[in-house]
């Protein structure tokens, strides 16, 4: 009796064991326990096809999506991103990534290499892709850093400092090292802020 057998036996009552043949009842015991422990361990990539993308650029674009288009101020406000690199080799850029609401009128800075990260000033997030390789993070940005459109000083005030209203969400990813300002934009998506 070999060890799987053994523990098969060990695992099926004893009256199970006289009334049904045991190698095929072990066989496809062990393939469903593999078959399961595989399925755990998978990570699954997320769907990319059934999203809305900002034009490509510098080898990446990038998609933003939400659970809830209505959020008040004091509860979470939750946002979907992928970026992907698009690119036929390895995309590796410095860049300034923030989620704007009507086009910088508010905008937030977020380190989105390591996801959910407020990007402290004068700081640079990596963004590090292999050919068709993708980053994909939840971020509530009611927790992060608020200012003001483009300004001097780097915002530094909460989520509460966006007045009430309806605007368009974009993540805009600010290319630096360049030389010239270069951007990747998201698509938009129309969000209502409520007290």
């Amino acid at each position: 009796m070999n060890r799987i057998e053994s523990v098969c036996k060990r695992a099926v009552p004893t009256n199970l064991q006289r009334s049904i043949d045991n190698r095929p009842f072990c066989s496809a015991l062990v393939l469903l326990l593999f078959v399961f422990i595989l399925g755990c361990q998978t990570e699954h990539e997320p769907s990319t096809q059934s999203r809305t993308w900002g034009e490509p650029s510098n080898g990446l674009r990038c998609s933003i999506a939400v659970e809830e288009t209505r959020w008040s101020q004091g509860g979470p406000a939750l946002v979907s991103v992928i970026i992907e690199n698009v690119s036929d080799g390895k995309v590796d850029l410095k860049t300034i990534p923030s989620f704007t609401l009507n086009e910088m009128q508010f905008l937030c800075p977020v380190d989105i290499a390591r996801g959910e990260y407020e990007l402290p000033s004068n700081a640079r997030s990596i963004i590090n892709l292999d050919r068709d390789a993708l980053i994909d993070a939840r971020i509530d940005v009611s927790k992060l850093k608020w200012g003001m459109g483009p300004s001097a000083t780097w915002p530094d005030n909460s989520f509460y400092l966006v007045t009430p209203g309806r605007y368009k969400l974009r993540m805009d990813i600010e290319v630096v090292g360049s030389g010239l300002p270069e951007w990747i934009h998201s698509n938009e998506i129309e969000i209502d802020i409520s007290e």
